[in-house]
């Protein structure tokens, strides 16, 4: 592991992208996504992501200038198009734009086409949290996962997060993929030389395996609590293929490379104001309170208390804050590469 001030590593994040050719306000957001994403300890979707957006925008298959477009709007909803552009960006303007209509509304409703991959779910939810709104974030993918009782890759592993506001607690935050992990988690333990549990993929042939490399030979991931998680998958397709009308499953070219066709990811935000429901102060306090019974719930043998969803990452953040985040050594090697393709 090494370790990185989060000011310095999101400076070093950001020239690097911008040099690559992103305008530098499309940057500095994706330097803040990534780096915020590693600093709760989700290295999966942090700066190990920014190597392959090069790697993308080299061959042609995301235009870095890109501007996001509305194609649609109305006092609560927006349908954006990303033209081709990285996802990172499209995302942060379009729920920008949706919180401007919040303090007007109860619920808001955007969704994304023609994008490509967003970063962590979670970080666009908690855009909602922070400022008192309850947010709810999801993305498609390329198919990576297999149905239930298939052995071929036929869906998304289509990340989904909600994040709801307290007061004395920051929010309630819950990011998640529909695999049983997330693809740079295999990354890692690639680089990291260790094995994984053999119910996580299969091989292209259908059998089960403990080597994390074969996700770079068109491994094939499985949901995680089985039709449950495939039941979620497809409901995130609904709402960001079906509904944002982009890609939808084999129509996903998620890290495209190939010039003159875009990613077309679809993204899908929904944020609710508490307002309308019985006021934000009221709804901040009652997700304390729910908070409060959760962590006085007894515990099993060897755990030394319960956890609320969030709760490790605000742990994993306020650290990273006072003493520097921990990147691992695939993250670092991913972050070096990213510097050597453009200078």
């Amino acid at each position: 592991m090494s370790k990185y001030g989060l000011d310095d590593l999101r400076t070093r994040v950001a020239e690097i992208a911008a040099a690559a050719g992103i305008p530098e306000d499309d940057a500095q957001m994706i330097a803040d996504v990534l780096v915020t994403t590693d600093a709760r300890g989700v290295h999966s979707h942090g700066v190990v992501r920014l190597a392959r957006y090069l790697d993308c925008i080299r061959a042609g298959g995301i235009r870095p200038d890109a501007s996001p477009e509305v194609l649609k709007e109305s006092v609560s909803s927006l349908m954006v198009s990303a033209a081709g552009g990285l996802g990172i960006p499209a995302a942060v303007k379009t729920m920008e734009k949706l919180l401007a209509k919040m303090p007007e509304t109860a619920i808001g409703v955007a969704t994304v086409n023609h994008s490509d991959h967003y970063g962590a779910a979670g970080y666009y939810a908690m855009m909602a949290a922070d400022r008192g709104y309850l947010g709810f974030s999801m993305s498609n993918t390329c198919p990576l996962v297999a149905p239930t009782g298939g052995r071929a890759a036929a869906i998304g592993n289509n990340p989904f997060a909600y994040a709801a506001p307290g007061d004395k607690y920051r929010a309630v935050l819950f990011d998640v993929c529909m695999s049983k992990v997330a693809a740079g988690k295999l990354v890692i333990a690639a680089e990291a030389g260790k094995k994984i549990p053999t119910d996580w993929i299969l091989t292209k042939d259908g059998q089960p395996t403990d080597d994390p490399n074969e996700i770079w030979h068109d491994a094939v991931m499985l949901p995680f609590a089985e039709h449950k998680g495939y039941g979620f998958a497809a409901m995130v397709e609904v709402m960001t293929g079906v509904l944002a009308m982009s890609g939808m499953m084999s129509g996903v070219h998620s890290w495209n490379t190939q010039p003159g066709r875009d990613a077309d990811t679809g993204h899908s935000f929904i944020v609710i104001n508490p307002e309308f429901f019985g006021g934000r102060m009221a709804f901040r306090q009652r997700i304390d309170a729910m908070i409060d019974e959760l962590k006085r719930c007894p515990t099993v043998d060897g755990v030394r208390e319960v956890l609320y969803p969030g709760e490790l990452e605000w742990r994993r953040e306020a650290t990273a804050k006072a003493e520097g985040i921990e990147l691992p050594e695939a993250s670092v090697k991913e972050l070096e590469r990213a510097a050597a393709m453009v200078a």
